[in-house]
């Protein structure tokens, strides 16, 4: 019987075969390895640009939070601070962080449009005042106080049609009736999907949009990266053409309306102002006399006690008025101009009444300092803020002659009057009362105007960049910042990451391109 031999392999193939398995482990290993060292240098790539974007939005956050310390402050404050219109030394550039060793340095900037003739003609360093805007919140009240004043605000607005400005009243007013040219539930519900009309005062601007022939490029133009400039690329991408704005030269809506303008009621120096209609006269003696001229508080109170004087006696000018506080007050002041040029009967124990002058006269002398002085500390309306008036200092022509009252004539006038529009305060035009002393309107005219105008602002909008020296990235984010509470808040954010810096470094850091550092994202904190 034959036996089966084993067949054996030599001893040197199998050390071969041994030679390419190990081989095999190892490329496998190095492979996994090499796999392990690209994930953790990506972890590690995206770890420091998470860190990078950290510090931008910080950064852009920081710039809010400035806006906000600013405008905390009380007129003489801000004032004193460079103001808010154009302030490169405040809100231009500002280093917020720069690692020791490297070149990551972050920085923000403020800015603002600035407008000249209807037209961005490029930005400032600070913020925009919305009481120079038209607040669609106060276009009813107008349209109650004045007949069509709604309307004709807007009409005001670049190639606004009658139509699309009664379909904004339509939207914004409270009843269902349907102007001439308007749109109320029964074109709304027409619609696919139907639509609710507001009638009452709208959440954003934005809503707009939902508002019978109101486009987008006629609310908010062509800018769509939001820099306050219309690029080459832009004006291809709006409607395939120019778009409204970039058409037709002028501004879209957005920049004329708002929904926050506001205005403390407030001395200068953020003290309230005195009641002049409160009823305790001899508490209202006390906390005028400390603030003005004997003579002026004595008129005031007699004015009080015994009304307008309507009679032919010309009056005692520069006499000292008896007073007698136990005397009821039983007139009170409409508006302080009433005290211009009035004059009051005051009884006497014996012989017929005396009439006496009031000591603030229509003289520009007078008007300037007197009356200024007096609208510093003294106030008819008891609200602590006065919401939806027209600040003349800075408002556009378009807002100016929105104003209800406001004479065609007078437009061109005050602003050639007024001169920078937002620019240096000057003491003279702290109150609307300039254009009286400068024989820009009637005093009968400026009694009707002052429910509607102010000087100045307590609520601003304005962009927030926070960026490397680099250039990238970047956070931007549009904010509006009410200032007319204890605290100034924050009542409206866009973010605005997504369209890009919008600005070039020379304009957010006043320097060259080639004078900046040269770091890439995520090397912040990374030193070489």
């Amino acid at each position: 019987m034959r036996r089966l031999r084993r067949l054996k392999c030599p001893p040197t193939e199998r050390r071969g075969m041994i030679v390419i398995v190990v081989t095999i482990v190892l490329v496998m290993i190095s492979l996994a390895g090499f796999g392990f060292v690209a994930v953790m240098y990506t972890e590690n790539k995206a770890a420091h640009l998470n860190v990078d974007e950290i510090h931008v939005d910080n950064a852009a956050a920081s710039g809010t939070e400035l806006l906000k310390s600013v405008l905390a402050q009380n007129d003489e404050g801000r004032e004193a601070m460079g103001g808010l219109f154009d302030n490169p030394d405040l809100f231009q550039g500002q280093l917020l962080f720069a690692e020791p060793g490297t070149n990551a340095v972050v920085r923000f900037s403020v800015l603002a449009p600035r407008i000249e003739e209807g037209q961005y003609i490029g930005i400032r360093y600070g913020a925009e005042n919305e009481s120079a805007k038209i607040d669609l919140a106060a276009l009813s009240a107008w349209e109650q106080a004045v007949p069509d004043s709604g309307r004709k605000a807007l009409m005001q607005l670049p190639d606004m049609t009658a139509s699309v400005a009664d379909a904004i009243l339509d939207w914004l007013d409270a009843d269902s009736a349907q102007r001439p040219n308007g749109a109320e539930q029964d074109y709304y519900a027409s619609l696919t999907p139907p639509l609710e009309p507001r009638n009452g005062p709208v959440e954003s601007l934005e809503e707009l949009l939902l508002v019978k022939g109101v486009t987008r490029e006629m609310l908010f133009g062509g800018d769509t990266n939001q820099n306050y400039l219309q690029e080459d690329d832009e004006s291809q991408s709006v409607g395939g053409g120019m778009g409204f704005a970039a058409q037709s030269g002028r501004l879209p809506w957005a920049a004329y309306l708002t929904l926050y303008s506001a205005r403390r009621n407030l001395r200068p120096d953020g003290t309230p102002r005195i009641d002049v209609n409160q009823s305790d006269l001899r508490a209202l003696y006390q906390e005028l006399s400390g603030q003005l001229n004997d003579s002026w508080v004595r008129f005031i109170l007699a004015y009080r006690q015994y009304g307008p004087y309507a009679g032919e006696a010309a009056g005692r000018a520069d006499a000292t008025l008896p007073l007698d506080l136990n005397a009821p007050a039983k007139y009170k002041i409409g508006s302080l101009l009433d005290l211009v040029g009035a004059r009051v009967s005051v009884p006497k124990s014996s012989g017929s009444a005396e009439v006496y002058q009031s000591p603030f006269t229509e003289s520009p002398d007078v008007l300037n300092i007197h009356f200024s002085k007096l609208l510093d500390h003294v106030t008819t309306d008891k609200s602590p803020v006065l919401r939806g008036r027209i600040d003349i200092n800075s408002a556009p022509r378009e807002v100016i002659a929105a104003v209800p009252g406001m004479p065609d004539s007078a437009v061109e006038q005050i602003l050639a009057g007024r001169g920078l529009a937002g620019g240096t305060e000057d003491a003279s035009r702290r109150h609307p009362t300039w254009l009286l002393a400068q024989n820009l309107v009637s005093l009968d005219t400026m009694r009707q105007l002052m429910p509607y105008v102010t000087c100045g602002g307590d609520v601003y909008r304005a962009q927030s960049v926070g960026y490397f020296d680099s250039g990238t990235p970047a956070a931007r984010a549009e904010v509006v910042i009410d200032a007319t509470g204890t605290v100034p808040r924050q009542v409206y954010y866009k973010d605005l990451r997504l369209l890009g810096r919008g600005f070039d470094l020379e304009i957010l850091r006043g320097e060259q391109l080639e004078d900046l550092p040269t770091t890439s994202a995520g090397d912040f904190g990374n030193p070489e």
